[in-house]
């Protein structure tokens, strides 16, 4: 979910829209630049919605700053006609061909350089809505333009109205439809009503906004008031009992953010329903998918994240040419957010899970700056656009110190709110809070592709006296990065705390105990961004996601019909171009240095490793976590460790008839960090991860008891004693507690 970039046709097929209220007086040189290019400030719209035509009638007075040339190129859809273009009562002449409208301007009279031109137009949007969505990068699956009776989008790259790219303008706009069919775009409510069998509604926006969209159906309308913001739902009538939880909700969040960030910046805030899968989040609304708003824990998260666009993103606006920050940081101040403050075991989890994500989805040599990221079209450009930025701000928090970090970034908001901001911004904001330069940080972990990975070396402990002297080295691959890299040393009396200035292949440690030592562990509370080990990852739907060289084999007698069905979940996978082998033709030594996806159980000997102790299996049932299955409505998808070994994969997916194929095969690729999924009728009943078996970034001393505390929710908590303070034994080491590295996130002012 997020905000698109408009107009800015990268190709990325998710992209969300980012438009945003500018205040009631225009920018200097927001109509015009200083090149003489021409530009629209303002649109007084008038649509007529038809939607068993699947079209629209429309006309647009448009306030114009001409150029130097005398004409004028509009963009509206190519599926358009254009029926007639005046100025001042007179008619123009113009030509119209693909999506290009051009105009040959008169001569200005009065001379004030602004004209005034109406296009009147129609057109038809058909673009195909899915019938039967499977996991896709693409949260609109492509949808641009749709009027259907069920329901209508019109996204500003749509071209539903005519508009000159680069420009902020105003808009008025008056949409009207059949009895009932309601619509809802950006700005204010000023108007709505139903009169001789057509419902109206207008709307209007204080500031320039670099493009609007429409959406529209047979919704039933509930609002409520926020202080001064109304508050809006746009259902459809079987989701009307959801309006008030949604109501509330929206409450809630404005009041968390108008205390974190600063100001509600716009005046109302609505969610819409639609009829196809989506999550949008536009100036004032938000645009959810049926299926979305239904389910249960959105309300509570998801719906949040989509108000946070408020202040970021479509508030606070991204400069592209310097990469998209909007979606990490509101992942971070949303997402992560809500999880942190329910535990700090929870935003530890959440951490993980992104650091997983990204090593298991971004492979070395497909990876980019997140200087360079527009928006995602890929499971992995989400992890990098949205979990590694996520990280980004959490080490940036964890540098300045709450309190700085909070500050910063509402000194933003207020310095930046309807403007473009950059990565620069925030390293400027939490440097002049905190009294830390933060551009080198910012040029590391923004400019520079890659996270570091790191290990342990040549660790030793030596007995000192009454205490102990703990050695060894943190490597690193190249590229090597430059890190304050928390450390926690677990002894007989408890945990010991630290930070390690960590540059170049190898920086030395050494460091006092008074204790015997039974762990040392690297980056103990997942605080860094870093590329894990494959041993500290344990096998997930997302390593068959994230494959680049997956084999798909049908097991020896899988039906036919079942493995039609399953070709969904390829789909859904992102592999639906992989071939699907025969278990006959592929014998073990052909899988090895390859992932592995097997539909059904493999007869021969050789293709499947030893089964977890939690797991069984027969062509006819399964048993996982205590749970046995055996229904035609049951299927199991589980990954494990390839036989091969080599950091490889091998999954299993064995549904009991084709309809518990197709329904879990929807389901699957949304639960990417579990290692096992079990579902009867589509509804998941069993899920898990295997936990890792071990890390290059944990050493164990020998007679101490394992201690795995690295890994989220499996040892026992010790008794923390003090923090190495003062200055280090070694010129390697950092200030503990000491600085603004020192300081770990607290949470937020509430």
């Amino acid at each position: 979910m997020g905000t698109m970039p408009n107009l800015r046709n990268t190709g990325l097929a998710s992209s969300f829209l980012c438009f945003a209220f500018l205040p009631v007086f225009f920018l200097p040189g927001s109509a015009v630049d200083a090149s003489g290019q021409p530009a629209v400030v303002h649109h007084d719209l008038s649509v007529r919605l038809h939607p068993q035509t699947r079209s629209l009638e429309g006309v647009d007075a448009l306030a114009v700053r001409p150029g130097r040339e005398p004409s004028i190129s509009l963009v509206l859809s190519p599926a358009a006609t254009v029926q007639k273009v005046s100025a001042g009562g007179k008619d123009l002449p113009f030509t119209f061909e693909g999506g290009a409208l051009r105009i040959v301007l008169s001569p200005d009279p009065a001379g004030s350089g602004e004209l005034s031109l109406t296009v009147a137009y129609r057109a038809s949007f058909r673009d195909r809505v899915p019938e039967d969505p499977v996991d896709n990068g693409d949260p609109g699956y492509g949808v641009r333009g749709t009027i259907q009776e069920k329901g209508t989008f019109l996204g500003e790259e749509a071209g539903w109205y005519p508009d000159l790219p680069g420009s902020r303008a105003t808009f008025h706009v008056l949409v009207e439809g059949p009895a009932g069919y309601e619509s809802v775009t950006a700005g204010r409510r000023i108007r709505r009503e139903t009169s001789g069998g057509i419902t109206r509604s207008e709307w209007e926006t204080r500031g320039a906004l670099a493009g609007i969209s429409l959406s529209a159906g047979p919704y039933r309308v509930r609002e409520k008031r926020d202080g001064e913001i109304p508050l809006y739902t746009y259902f459809y009538p079987e989701t009307g009992a959801l309006s008030e939880p949604y109501l509330l909700a929206v409450a809630r969040f404005l009041d968390l953010y108008r205390d974190l960030l600063g100001p509600y910046p716009f005046e109302k805030f609505a969610v819409v329903e639609n009829f196809f899968p989506t999550g949008y989040g536009f100036p004032s609304y938000t645009l959810l998918g049926s299926t979305v708003v239904r389910l249960p824990f959105i309300v509570e998260t998801s719906l949040g994240h989509e108000v946070a666009h408020s202040w970021f993103g479509n508030g606070v606006r991204v400069d592209y040419a310097h990469g998209n920050w909007s979606e990490g940081l509101t992942a971070y101040v949303a997402d992560y957010l809500y999880r942190e403050r329910s535990s700090a075991e929870e935003g530890k989890e959440y951490r993980l899970k992104l650091l997983r994500d990204y090593s298991t989805l971004v492979h070395p040599g497909t990876d980019f700056p997140l200087a360079s990221f527009a928006g995602r079209d890929s499971p992995a450009s989400q992890a990098v656009g949205y979990g590694k930025a996520a990280m980004v701000f959490h080490m940036a928090r964890r540098l300045a110190g709450d309190d700085a970090f909070w500050k910063g970034l509402r000194d933003v908001v207020r310095e930046k709110m309807f403007r473009e901001a950059t990565w620069g911004d925030f390293a400027r904001a939490f440097g002049r809070e905190s009294g830390f330069d933060f551009a080198p940080f910012f040029r590391q972990w923004v400019e520079r592709g890659g996270a570091p990975v790191i290990t342990l070396s040549g660790v030793t402990a030596e007995r000192k006296g009454e205490g102990w002297r703990i050695s060894g080295r943190v490597v690193q691959e190249e590229p090597c990065f430059d890190l304050r890299l928390p450390m926690r040393l677990v002894t007989e009396e408890g945990e010991i705390d630290t930070v390690l200035n960590v540059s170049g292949e190898a920086t030395p440690f050494s460091l006092p105990a008074g204790a015997t030592p039974r762990t040392l562990l690297l980056d103990p509370e997942v605080d860094l961004f870093r590329r894990l080990d494959p041993s500290e990852i344990p096998p997930t739907v997302n390593a068959i996601r994230g494959s680049t060289d997956l084999l798909v084999v049908a097991a020896r007698g899988f039906p036919d019909d079942i493995r039609e069905s399953s070709n969904l979940l390829l789909a859904g996978l992102g592999k639906e171009q992989t071939a699907i082998l025969r278990e006959e033709e592929t014998p073990p030594s052909r899988l090895a240095g390859h992932d592995v996806l097997f539909l059904g159980i493999p007869k021969g000997n050789g293709y499947l490793p030893s089964l977890p102790e939690e797991l069984s299996l027969s062509p006819t049932r399964f048993a996982i976590g205590g749970k046995r299955f055996d229904s035609r409505g049951d299927s199991l998808f589980v990954v494990l460790p390839h036989p091969a070994g080599g950091g490889r994969v091998t999954a299993l997916f064995l549904p009991f008839s084709p309809e518990a194929a197709s329904l879990a095969a929807r389901k699957i690729p949304h639960y990417g960090k579990y290692s096992y999924l079990a579902f009867s009728e589509g509804k998941n009943r069993a899920k898990g991860t295997w936990p890792p078996l071990s890390s290059p970034a944990i050493h164990e001393f020998p007679g101490g008891n394992p201690s795995p505390q690295g890994i989220p929710g499996d040892a026992k908590e010790l008794p923390r004693v003090r923090k190495w303070g003062g200055e280090p034994s070694s010129p390697q080491w950092g200030a503990g507690s000491s600085g603004p590295g020192g300081r770990s996130p607290s949470r937020p002012p509430a």
